[in-house]
């Protein structure tokens, strides 16, 4: 009963939660990180009470009230993606979960996920996207909003009686429609805040630079589902303008940091997440995978969530500023004698090719690679000189040397998913 009223009231409980959240980033972080401790121990209490935490906190030999900080945490096993998808599948039995909001991830690690999340807990995620909106200095009450269509958006344009009178404003563009179809609704709608999914917008943009297509510079967006390479984003601020903002999270916890256009370090909303780096080890490190505590989540509780991702950071005064995603720790070439070369290691030399403008590489065998390009015209150089230089770098950084052979292509399809892995190993 109490949860079908949630959702009911749920835009309500959306506009209380937001009023509670900080939605400008602080220059000084000490009473945001009291408002992190203070929720750290009252989750701790609350998941001990649930029978699939209580487990983890017994093998670990650990109490809820040896928890009280984010260092505190890494006392406790990480959550694997595995576990947590057994754990919801036996939890999607119980009809208590009825009311509760079933959600699923893309399944762009594999197979999509299914995470429960009750309405108060959807809510909080829902105000927290339209925190990282005012974070830019975007208001969402009074903006246009344009997005991808989901499986619930039927149009665009005035909806409700709120749209009507200028309130919470959103259109939806289609980003399965032809590329002149999809420029024309942006241009047509013209949206403070435009955001989808970051393989359908590179597909938007490179068709805009390559038509010499006008388009509608929205004042903010934001590419989300994929990390934006540095070759990306510049062509995002070429056609779409300066407005660019990186949001990190995932399906399953919601946004928990945010990168504002030039800046050169992510800030962890520190309020509502725990954002911690584990080495190769299981130790706290200033490098390493990315383990996030979303605090809010203390109905059916994600403590200690492995991503998948790597990422590099700083601490200063006692805060955590990421200043890099690395992006999936399974994007790797393989060797047949276990070594392996990560997208990282050659990384700089993409970021050093501005006449490619998309590029993916598919291992086919031990010893072929098919590289997908898009080439960038305007910077003079052939496609017979840029397979000629790519391939002598890439083998000077692989561990052992590869045939490589060249697709040009006027953009790369996404998978299946919507999204784009940038390493498809075929082994």
């Amino acid at each position: 009963m109490r949860e079908r009223l949630e959702k009911k009231f749920i835009n309500l409980l959306i506009f209380l939660d937001l009023g509670k959240m900080k939605r400008k980033i602080p220059t000084n972080f000490d009473g945001v990180i009291r408002i992190q401790n203070r929720r750290i121990r009252k989750l701790m209490k609350k998941a001990y009470k649930i029978p699939f935490y209580r487990e983890r906190f017994d093998r670990a030999g650990v109490k809820p009230e040896d928890i009280r900080t984010a260092e505190d945490l890494a006392k406790l096993p990480l959550l694997y993606k595995e576990e947590l998808r057994a754990w919801m599948r036996e939890e999607e039995k119980n009809p208590k979960y009825d009311e509760w909001y079933h959600d699923t991830t893309s399944g762009s690690s594999g197979e999509p996920l299914m995470i429960l999340l009750s309405p108060r807990e959807k809510a909080y995620m829902m105000a927290n996207w339209f925190r990282v909106m005012m974070l830019a200095g975007y208001n969402p009450f009074f903006g246009k909003t344009m997005s991808r269509k989901s499986a619930h958006s039927v149009s665009a344009g005035y909806d409700t009686q709120m749209q009507r009178f200028g309130i919470l404003r959103r259109g939806f563009l289609d980003q399965y429609a032809p590329e002149e179809e999809m420029v024309r609704q942006v241009n047509e709608y013209k949206p403070d805040f435009l955001y989808m999914n970051k393989t359908e917008l590179m597909r938007l943009c490179l068709y805009c630079h390559s038509h010499n297509c006008e388009i509608w510079q929205p004042k903010y967006f934001v590419p989300t589902g994929e990390k934006t390479d540095e070759t990306a984003r510049k062509l995002f601020k070429e056609v779409l303008g300066p407005g660019i903002i990186d949001s990190y999270g995932t399906a399953e916890a919601g946004a928990c940091m945010v990168k504002l256009f030039d800046s050169t370090e992510h800030v962890i909303h520190h309020d509502s997440f725990v954002v911690n780096l584990h080495d190769d080890e299981g130790n706290l490190a200033d490098e390493g995978n990315v383990v996030v505590t979303p605090l809010f989540k203390t109905d059916m509780p994600l403590i200690n969530y492995a991503i998948g991702d790597r990422a590099t950071s700083e601490t200063r005064n006692g805060v955590r500023f990421i200043t890099s995603v690395q992006g999936r720790m399974n994007d790797y070439f393989k060797y047949e004698n276990g070594n392996r070369t990560t997208f990282f290691e050659i990384a700089p030399i993409i970021a050093h090719s501005p006449d490619i403008l998309q590029i993916r590489f598919i291992q086919e065998d031990w010893h072929r690679i098919r590289v997908q390009c898009v080439h960038n015209r305007e910077y003079g150089n052939t496609t017979e000189e840029i397979e000629q230089r790519l391939t002598k770098e890439l083998n000077d950084r692989f561990k052992e040397p590869f045939a490589i052979e060249y697709e040009w292509m006027d953009s790369i399809p996404p998978d299946k998913n919507g999204k784009l892995r940038m390493i498809v190993c075929r082994i």
